[in-house]
């Protein structure tokens, strides 16, 4: 693969990985070519995905909308309805109430 004009700086290497540094050293022409001898084994899908992958990198950026943030006095979340809240008698009453349906011995009112 390697063996063609632009990789006659190391004839006997066939496969070799080479550092960003070396990279560097070759001409443009040179990396160039060597991209096209690679891409020109690579599948028709995995080119596809290439260039749909480039075209999008050149597209701009989607801007994201930030929400205003809600003033923090204390409570997580202002929206939130608040719970009711029942007296020890009310409670009492209603742990009695569902005991007495579960039961089955509720008390008709006249």
């Amino acid at each position: 693969m390697m063996k063609r004009k632009a990789w006659k700086k190391y004839p006997d290497k066939d496969m070799r990985l080479f550092s960003f540094k070396d990279y560097m050293t070759f001409a443009k022409g040179e990396l160039i070519e060597y991209i096209t001898m690679a891409l020109t084994e690579l599948p028709k899908r995995k080119l596809a995905r290439l260039a749909y992958n480039l075209t999008k990198a050149k597209l701009p950026r989607l801007k994201t909308i930030k929400r205003k943030a809600l003033p923090y006095n204390g409570r997580i979340d202002k929206r939130r309805k608040k719970k009711r809240k029942f007296s020890r008698k009310q409670l009492a009453a209603q742990r009695l109430f569902a005991k007495r349906a579960r039961a089955g011995t509720l008390r008709r009112r006249r």
